[in-house]
């Protein structure tokens, strides 16, 4: 019993030192885990730790990432990494694919803060610092997506903006409905034995050839969205995107995220709403740690387009081509709102683009496989650049 004992105390601690990374998606419940195998901190527990919070942005999600997985043990490959160089912090990210303001703000660290504190420590301190990646790509289309798939078919448009039903909201369907708050709420003791339940899950994938499936819970909501082929950049013999790169017109890929082209205005207005929330209920919440906001240029945003034209990502109808100009002019307008946002309550803003744009005249910061994220150069750069412009984080 003392031997099987230490088992379980050392096997997560020693985890990223004995095995791949990849096979950490062997836990029960991965997402939980996955802030203490982290290698962008000293030890196991992080301390007075920062916590990145966003979508994949903030997960790290790239092709410096998918390169490191299979087979690294404690690999370091986004802005986290960097971040921690340059300030010396533990730093951890709660980031998950396919976050708008909601999920990313609230139901990802939320919930990922919950779930230390079932399973490992009811102690496990809040983060000194939430920063928080807001990606122009996508983030206000995904929270107009939310808001029609999960507000709108119980409530009236009016109702979103009552501060008691929309804190009802959060309870109930962006915390209520998340598998990682459920499974911390339904985590028993033997749910705290990771080596056993590891051992176990491995002898009856491999030797069983069972499977499982992470959604178990009644009325468990995933993505906003399920991928489709019109959402990846594609390349093209004639393509209609160049950038201008060591002062040359260099081709990109076609289909490219642009700065939430695909919304009207009052549907920008009412996303930009709902960022707005988000980071109040947020800053609620967590009472005792300071946030900042980190503005991620979306992909075309990033480079110094040629021509007059781009093909740009389209969530919800088949246009795709847009004039250069009302793209930039969107960026701006995207920018100064979720600048006046966070002025408004008082926030520390952060914009990457000026560090992003200035690196992506030399090469690109995205791909060359995954063009919807940041190479390991692109991560870098934006490490470097949120350490540089909020100098409190050291």
């Amino acid at each position: 019993m003392l031997v099987y004992g230490l088992a379980e105390y050392a096997f997560p601690r020693v985890f990223t030192r004995l095995f791949p990374l990849a096979w950490a998606q062997k836990f029960e419940e991965f997402d939980g885990v996955w802030p203490l195998l982290q290698s962008s901190k000293r030890s196991f527990y992080p301390q007075d730790y920062i916590a990145l919070a966003g979508d994949s942005y903030a997960m790290g999600m790239g092709d410096a990432m998918y390169e490191n997985l299979p087979n690294s043990r404690r690999p370091r490959f986004h802005s986290a990494h960097t971040i921690q160089d340059l300030t010396d912090k533990d730093v951890i990210t709660f980031g998950q694919p396919g976050s708008g303001s909601i999920r990313g703000t609230i139901s990802n660290p939320v919930a990922g803060l919950h779930y230390l504190q079932q399973l490992f420590d009811e102690n496990f301190p809040a983060p000194q610092w939430i920063v928080l990646y807001f990606y122009e790509g996508n983030d206000l289309t995904e929270n107009w997506m939310y808001y029609e798939k999960t507000f709108l078919p119980d409530h009236s448009a009016s109702d979103y903006e009552n501060p008691v039903i929309f804190d009802d909201y959060i309870h109930r369907v962006a915390l209520g409905r998340q598998h990682l708050y459920l499974a911390a709420d339904a985590a028993g003791r033997k749910n705290k034995l990771f080596f056993s339940y590891f051992v176990s899950r491995v002898f009856a994938e491999q030797v069983l050839g069972k499977k499982f499936y992470r959604k178990k819970y009644p009325n468990e909501f995933g993505l906003i969205y399920v991928p489709e082929e019109r959402w990846v950049p594609r390349r093209s013999d004639k393509p209609v995107n160049h950038a201008i790169i060591n002062g040359q017109s260099v081709p990109l890929p076609d289909n490219l995220q642009g700065p939430s082209m695909d919304l009207s205005l009052e549907q920008l207005q009412h996303a930009v709403g709902t960022f707005s929330k988000a980071l109040g209920w947020s800053r609620s919440y967590f009472p005792k740690t300071r946030f900042a906001v980190v503005y991620i240029p979306s992909v075309l945003s990033t480079y110094q387009l040629a021509g007059n034209e781009v093909e740009v990502q389209n969530y919800f109808n088949d246009k795709t081509r847009f004039d250069v100009a009302s793209l930039e002019f969107r960026h701006a307008w995207i920018r100064r709102e979720i600048e006046s946002v966070c002025s408004e309550q008082g926030v520390p803003f952060v914009d990457a683009t000026a560090d992003l744009r200035a690196a992506a005249t030399l090469q690109t910061l995205h791909g060359p496989n995954d063009w919807n994220h940041f190479n390991r150069l692109g991560y870098q750069v934006l490490g470097e650049s949120v350490v540089r412009q909020l100098p409190a984080l050291r």
